[in-house]
């Protein structure tokens, strides 16, 4: 047993002696999930009082929550809805909280719902950004990953759209905005609805 050893650095040594770092963050963590099942049930409102207007997969399924600790190795909260993930289609809301990173809302459709999008696109608020990696389950705002959407010549807007079988636009807030997340993430779920009515 001599042989195995742990080796700490002195930051370290520091917060595992120190219980208030992770029920702090677990608070916190709590708040946002909270955040998110009241941003839930006013979007089910919404969904409900606009249903002809919009695609009817969209109330087919009911909000869901989830979290994890390792995205990029670090926390993440996130609340699907809608969420439809048929083989054809695919049409989610995702709005996102990634500790010490952001809050966002992203729209990511293929199938039907994209071609819908993609005709409504210049609907889109002013700081919306454009998936341009190959795989639609990276969040980061890298620039491998999204440009902004008025950067875009409209040629290359179409050939992103060609080439990749989904669109995901996204808006995001800084984590130190964090009080205004509310009003945030609801705008952003209203702009993306607005894509999908008739």
């Amino acid at each position: 047993m001599d042989a195995v050893k742990i080796q700490l650095s002195p930051k370290e040594r520091e917060m595992v002696q120190d219980p208030d770092i992770i029920l702090t963050k677990n608070s916190a963590i709590k708040s946002i999930i909270e955040m998110f099942g009241a941003i839930s049930r006013y979007e089910t409102h919404y969904i409900n009082e606009n249903k002809s207007r919009l695609p009817p997969e969209v109330s087919k399924q009911s909000p869901k929550i989830s979290r994890g600790e390792q995205y990029r190795e670090l926390p993440w909260v996130m609340l699907d809805f809608p969420r439809v993930f048929d083989p054809g289609a695919t049409l989610a809301i995702r709005h996102l909280f990634w500790w010490g990173n952001f809050f966002s809302v992203t729209l990511q459709v293929s199938g039907n719902f994209k071609d819908k999008v993609v005709k409504n696109i210049d609907r889109s608020p002013a700081a919306t950004h454009l998936c341009v990696h190959p795989s639609p389950w990276e969040h980061h705002f890298g620039s491998d990953n999204y440009r902004l959407l008025s950067e875009l010549h409209p040629t290359e807007l179409t050939r992103i759209a060609e080439m990749n079988e989904y669109i995901k636009l996204a808006l995001i807030l800084p984590v130190a905005n964090y009080e205004l997340a509310p009003s945030f993430l609801l705008k952003g779920f209203s702009s993306w609805m607005d894509l999908l009515k008739d």
